[in-house]
C-alpha cells in the first residue's frame, strides 16, 4: 500500500466544542488586567489556559501554572481540580507525559475528596489518553474502563462522556477490535445528535468514515465523510472542515477518483493556509504528491513532496522548541520553590552560625582550638567570595556579548542607510551639473527628485526595522506569488538618482509574467543591496544590467551584472565564507550587506553566487523558487 496518511480526527479536539460559546482570548486578557486575586481570577486564568492549550500549549503554560498556584493559595479546591486537568492537557500536548500523569493523578485524588464524578471520569480519561499516546494500550484501556464505570453517574457532563466514548473508539480500533471501536464511536455520535451538537456530530461522522476507509469499505466511508463535510461547512469552522475534506479526498484517491480528490485537497489547503493550520497544510502537500504520482506526474509529485519535507522539518523543530519551553517553564517553577526552601533553610543556618560565633568567642578564651575554628570559617567565606566573583565575571561577559550584538546591529543599520543618503547626495551633485550646463528643465525636476528620495528613505527604514526584528527571531517569513517586474522596477527607480549622477546606464530585462514564490520585503532588501553595490563599483559612464529569467529546477534567477573593476577569486571566496569579514581592495566594504543578502536568500530556500574577473566586471546571481501554479 502506498504512503497515504489517514487523517484521524483527534478526539482531544472535541474539548474545543465546549469553548464554542466561551470568552475569546483577547477578552480574557482584558478581564485579567482588573481581576483581583480571588476565585474569579482562578477561573479566568484556567479559561485562558484552556483556550490556548490545544493550538498554543507552550503559550498556555504560564496561565495554567498561575491558576494552579493561586488556587492552592486560596484553598479553592474546585478551581484547583479544573486547573490541574487543563494544565495536564498542556503538558500532554507538549509530549511531557510523565509530568502530565503526575498532575492527573493529583487531580484524581482531589476529585475523590470532592466526590466529583465528572472530575474522576476526566482524570481517568486523561491518563488513558497519555498512555495511548505512549503506545501503552494495556494501561490506556485499564484507565478508560475505570472512567467508563463512572460515565453514567450523576454530575458527569455530556462533553466528558463524548471525550471518553470517542477515545475508547479510537483505542479499540487501534488495537484491532473493530466492532468495539465502531460501537463506542457510534455511541458518541448518537450522544452528540441528542444534544444538538452539530460540530461533534460532524467529527464523529468523520471518525467513522476514517474507520471504514481503513477497513477498505470505501463507499460507506465516502458517504459518511460527505455527510460530515455538509454538516460542518455552514458552521464556518474552517479548522474541522479542512480535516474532513482531506479525509474525503483520501477516500476518493483510494477509489482512483483523482480529479475530485485533487479539487477537495486544494480546497483544504486553501482553508488551512488561511487560518494558519500548518499540520493540515502538511497533510495536503502529502496528498497532492500522492495524487500527482497516481497520474504519473512525477515532477509535480516531487515538488509537492519537497514542500512537505520542508514544512515537516519546520513543524518538528517547532514541536521540539515547544517541548523545551515546557520543560523550562516546569523547571523554573520547581527552581523557585527550591529557592524558597533554600532561603528558609539559610535563615536557620544563619541563626545557627551566630550561635557558633558566640561559642567561638568563648573558645578563644580557652586557647588555640577556638582560633582554628574561626580560621576554618574564614576559609569558607573566601571560597564563597571566589564563587561570587566568578558569577560576576560570567555576567560581565554576557553584557559584553549583548553590547557587541547591539554594535553589529547599528553597523547594519548604518550600512543599509548609505544607499538612500547617497541618493540625497546625488541630488546635490545634479544641482551643480545642471547649473554648469544651464539646464533649467533639469533644475525644475530637482524638487520631485528630492521628494522621491525622501519617500524611498522612509520605505528603507521600514525594511531596516524588519531586519532588526529578524535578529531577535521575530521577523515572519511570508512567501507569496511576486511579480518580479514590479520589484525590479521599484529597485531601478530607487537607484535612478545615483545612476544619473554617475552617468551609468541601468538596463532592466524582466518578462512581465515572471513570478517567484518569495517574501516581498526580503527580496527587495536583497535586490537593493546588490544593485547598490554594483553602482558603487561601476565607473562613470558604465553599464549595469538587472536580468530576471527562469532556470532549471523550477527556479527564478535574478542577476546583477556590472562592467566595473571585478574581483579576484580570493575576494569572492572571502565574501562567500561563513563569516564574510571586511575586505580590502577594489571592492572593499563592511561585508554586512552581503551577509544580509545571504541570510534572506537562505531563508527563502534560494542560493546566491558570484562570478567575476578582474577588469571585466562582476555578476551576482540569486536563485529563488518559482511560483507554484494553483487553482486557489
Amino acid at each position: 500500500m502506498r504512503g497515504f496518511v489517514f487523517f484521524l480526527v483527534l478526539l482531544g479536539s472535541l474539548l474545543g466544542i465546549e469553548a464554542a460559546g466561551a470568552v475569546s482570548v483577547p477578552e480574557l486578557l482584558r478581564q485579567l488586567q482588573t481581576q483581583p486575586r480571588d476565585t474569579g481570577r482562578v477561573r479566568r486564568l484556567n479559561a485562558l489556559c484552556y483556550e490556548l492549550h490545544d493550538n498554543a500549549p507552550a503559550q498556555a503554560l504560564p496561565y495554567g501554572e498561575q491558576s494552579v498556584d493561586l488556587a492552592r493559595q486560596l484553598q479553592d479546591r474546585t478551581g484547583l481540580l479544573q486547573a490541574l486537568l487543563t494544565l495536564a492537557s498542556c503538558y500532554a500536548n507538549l509530549a511531557d507525559s510523565p509530568y502530565a500523569l503526575r498532575l492527573q493523578q493529583e487531580a484524581l485524588l482531589l476529585a475523590r475528596q470532592l466526590r466529583s464524578n465528572d472530575g474522576l471520569v476526566r482524570s481517568y480519561a486523561g491518563m488513558g489518553g497519555v498512555y495511548h499516546e505512549r503506545n501503552d494500550t494495556v494501561a490506556a484501556l485499564r484507565h478508560y474502563r475505570q472512567a467508563l464505570a463512572l460515565a453514567y453517574q450523576p454530575g458527569v457532563q455530556t462533553r466528558t462522556q463524548l471525550l471518553l466514548f470517542g477515545n475508547l473508539g479510537n483505542l479499540y480500533f487501534y488495537i484491532g477490535n473493530q466492532s468495539q471501536g465502531l460501537l463506542f464511536t457510534r455511541r458518541a455520535l448518537q450522544l452528540a445528535r441528542r444534544n444538538g451538537d452539530v460540530v461533534g456530530e460532524s467529527l464523529y461522522l468523520a471518525d467513522l468514515g476514517s474507520f471504514y476507509m481503513r477497513m477498505n469499505q470505501l463507499s460507506t466511508a465516502e458517504g459518511l465523510l460527505r455527510k460530515a463535510v455538509s454538516l460542518v461547512k455552514p458552521l464556518q469552522n474552517q479548522r474541522f472542515e479542512a480535516g474532513h475534506l482531506e479525509l474525503l479526498a483520501t477516500t476518493l484517491l483510494l477509489r482512483n477518483e483523482l480529479d475530485e480528490a485533487e479539487e477537495l485537497t486544494r480546497r483544504a489547503l486553501w482553508l488551512s493556509r488561511r487560518i494558519g493550520y500548518k499540520e493540515r497544510v502538511l497533510d495536503a502537500y502529502n496528498l497532492l504528491a500522492e495524487i500527482s504520482a497516481s497520474r504519473q506526474q512525477f515532477e509535480q509529485a516531487y515538488s509537492w513532496q519537497s514542500m512537505f519535507r520542508e514544512l515537516n522539518d519546520s513543524l518538528n523543530n517547532r514541536a521540539r522548541l515547544q517541548t523545551l519551553m515546557a520543560l523550562q517553564t516546569r523547571y523554573e517553577t520547581a527552581d523557585k520553590e527550591q529557592q524558597i526552601r533554600r532561603l528558609t533553610d539559610r535563615e536557620g543556618v544563619m541563626q545557627e552560625h551566630n550561635r557558633t560565633l558566640l561559642g567561638g568567642i568563648a573558645a578563644l578564651l580557652l586557647g588555640l582550638g577556638g582560633m582554628a575554628f574561626l580560621y576554618t570559617k574564614l576559609r569558607r567565606s573566601r571560597q564563597a567570595l571566589a564563587s561570587n566573583h566568578e558569577a560576576l565575571g560570567e555576567a560581565t561577559q554576557k553584557l559584553r556579548q549583548l553590547a557587541a550584538s547591539k554594535d553589529r546591529l547599528y553597523a547594519i543599520v548604518a550600512h543599509d542607510l548609505r544607499g538612500p543618503v547617497t541618493s540625497f547626495a546625488s541630488v546635490t551633485e545634479l544641482i551643480g551639473f545642471y547649473l554648469k550646463q544651464g539646464d533649467e528643465a533639469g533644475l525644475r525636476r530637482l524638487p520631485e527628485l528630492v521628494r522621491q528620495a525622501a519617500q524611498q528613505l522612509n520605505h528603507l527604514l521600514d525594511n531596516l526595522l524588519n531586519w532588526a526584528v529578524s535578529q531577535t527571531g521575530e521577523l515572519a517569513f511570508i512567501p507569496q506569488n511576486l511579480r518580479l517586474a514590479d520589484l525590479c522596477d521599484e529597485i531601478v527607480h530607487l537607484h535612478a538618482n545615483a545612476a544619473e549622477a554617475k552617468q551609468i546606464t541601468l538596463d532592466l530585462i524582466c518578462p512581465p509574467t515572471l513570478t517567484a514564490w518569495a517574501d516581498e520585503h526580503m527580496t527587495l532588501t536583497v535586490l537593493r543591496n546588490l544593485l547598490g553595490n554594483a553602482l558603487k563599483f561601476t565607473p562613470v559612464g558604465g553599464t549595469i544590467r538587472l536580468l530576471a529569467e527562469p532556470t532549471a529546477g523550477n527556479m527564478i534567477a535574478l542577476s546583477v551584472e556590472d562592467n566595473g573593476q571585478g574581483m579576484a577569486p580570493a575576494q569572492i571566496a572571502a565574501l562567500l565564507s561563513s563569516e564574510a569579514p571586511p575586505l580590502r581592495g577594489p571592492r572593499s566594504g563592511t561585508g554586512l550587506g552581503l551577509l544580509l543578502c545571504r541570510a534572506f536568500v537562505s531563508r527563502q530556500s534560494g542560493t546566491i553566487s558570484i562570478e567575476s574577473t578582474p577588469a571585466h566586471g562582476t555578476t551576482v546571481r540569486v536563485c529563488l523558487p518559482a511560483a507554484t501554479v494553483s487553482s486557489e
